[in-house]
């Protein structure tokens, strides 16, 4: 079968979709690139010329390390298996008093700068100075989570099945369209597609087995990705699978290699 793609949901930050006509392994391989291997930029390096504030180099360091930085996604191979050496450089001269924030950062290439510009760095008393350039490169997720690209999770497509013998059935009904799911009714039944989390209320407990019962609709998941904002989250999914794409070319490669010899 043929894998298929439906969005359910598109937000700024956040999409979600059922892709049917895969496996279990296919649906957590996705999971695994999208957190490992899609690259983003992050700073790696700091280099401190002056810093009187309460808060010591490395924990700076590590503060800025970890604000997200927008991601020209068309201005690089982000499905490359190798990453590009491009290096930008960050730089903030700041005095006291005041916080010092993430849009205060100065980038020399405007493509890559900081995705929120309002992300507290550390706050300076009067007269405290810091000044710091912090150099930034392409980087992948297994090796930090500074290089995440965002957050994704999935769970298994299925259907409640409520009989119509179970009182209040049509409670269940009001919640599940509350809640926006799909909710379709025959003569002996109420069949709710959990597109996302639905909960029964504990005063069903004693009916699930017999005259409420769960199944998971074969090979369907329901995915949910999330952007840090380094890159537009439907790029995200894209890349992702531009990169098992390429990842399963070069294992079939190598196994050809190995017939031949």
């Amino acid at each position: 079968m043929e894998p298929k793609f439906q969005i359910l949901e598109k937000r700024e930050d956040s999409i979600k979709f059922i892709v049917e006509g895969v496996d279990v392994p296919f649906a957590n391989a996705l999971r695994r690139t999208i957190l490992a291997d899609v690259p983003t930029f992050a700073v790696d390096e700091v280099e401190f010329f002056e810093n009187d504030s309460a808060l010591f180099d490395e924990i700076i360091a590590h503060r800025v390390g970890m604000i997200p930085l927008t991601t020209p996604h068309e201005r690089f191979s982000l499905d490359s298996l190798e990453l590009d050496e491009y290096t930008v450089t960050l730089s903030l001269e700041a005095e006291g008093p005041g916080m010092v924030y993430s849009g205060d950062l100065k980038s020399s290439d405007e493509g890559v700068k900081p995705a929120n510009p309002n992300i507290p760095i550390v706050k300076l008393a009067e007269g405290q100075r810091l000044t710091f350039n912090a150099y930034a490169k392409l980087g992948r997720g297994k090796d930090h989570a500074k290089w995440q690209p965002g957050f994704v999770y999935y769970k298994y497509l299925t259907r409640i099945h409520v009989s119509k013998e179970v009182p209040d059935w049509k409670e269940l009904k009001e919640l599940a369209e509350r809640r926006g799911l799909p909710a379709e009714e025959t003569d002996e039944e109420l069949v709710i597609t959990t597109i996302k989390a639905f909960y029964l209320p504990r005063k069903f407990d004693a009916y699930v087995g017999e005259k409420i019962r769960e199944e998971a609709v074969p090979n369907a998941f329901v995915f949910t990705v999330e952007t840090n904002g380094e890159l537009p989250v439907e790029e995200i999914v894209t890349i992702a699978l531009k990169i098992l794409m390429r990842k399963s070319d070069r294992f079939i490669s190598e196994l050809h290699k190995l017939a031949s010899d």
